[in-house]
């Protein structure tokens, strides 16, 4: 390429121009793409300055828990102990309700369910004469097994007492035997002595006689 004439200072600057759309082009050509720019740095956020609509938000945030958090302390007072003390006190109070200073107290109350019923009157008069007699059944046979249990008593100190009388009596027995079985023995002895003295004294006289 032939260098750029330069007749005069605007055609100088123009030919410089039109070389540099050259290189531009030729590095296009080759390649050699221009590097991105790179991205602006976005716009710091400004904390000390919040929005007015955030601000908003949070302060109804703040209003919506305080009143969350007294219906819960409200339950929990209610549902509680000291509910329960309050409820106490007020079945307390309406149990010990003073009678009235006019003393009609017994009109403005409702007769009880039953009180002149002859009926009911009448079953438990019927209750009770039950029970009466069973208790004087029971009565009667404590006394018979009493009966029973003496009589049993007196026969066993039967029973003992002919025991008793019966070994003494075995005993008494027992040794009347034994004396009569010696006296017998005794007796059987004379009669052998007897009877050798009277062979002896036959002997005798049969050597004596001629």
């Amino acid at each position: 390429r032939s260098p750029c004439p330069s007749p005069g200072p605007p055609m100088e600057e123009g030919s410089c121009t039109s070389s540099d759309d050259d290189v531009e082009g030729l590095r296009r050509r080759q390649g050699h793409e221009p590097r991105p720019r790179p991205p602006a740095p976005a716009p710091a956020p400004r904390w000390g300055m919040p929005d007015a609509g955030a601000e908003d938000g949070l302060s109804m945030s703040k209003y919506l828990l305080g009143a969350l958090v007294l219906v819960v302390v409200g339950l929990l007072i209610i549902s509680g102990p000291v509910g329960s003390m309050l409820s106490r006190d007020v079945a307390a109070g309406e149990q010990e309700s003073p009678l009235p200073a006019d003393g009609n107290d017994s009109q403005q109350k409702p007769p009880p369910s039953g009180a002149g019923d002859p009926q009911s009157v009448q079953s438990v008069s019927l209750l009770l004469d039950k029970l009466a007699k069973e208790n004087q059944e029971i009565r009667l046979m404590q006394a018979e097994l009493q009966a029973h249990k003496e009589e049993l008593h007196a026969l066993l100190q039967k029973s003992e007492g002919e025991a008793a009388a019966a070994g003494v009596q075995q005993q008494s027995l027992a040794a009347e035997n034994a004396r009569l079985r010696a006296a017998l023995e005794r007796e059987a002895t004379a009669l052998r002595n007897a009877r050798a003295e009277v062979q002896r004294l036959r002997a005798a006289g049969a050597l004596g006689s001629p």
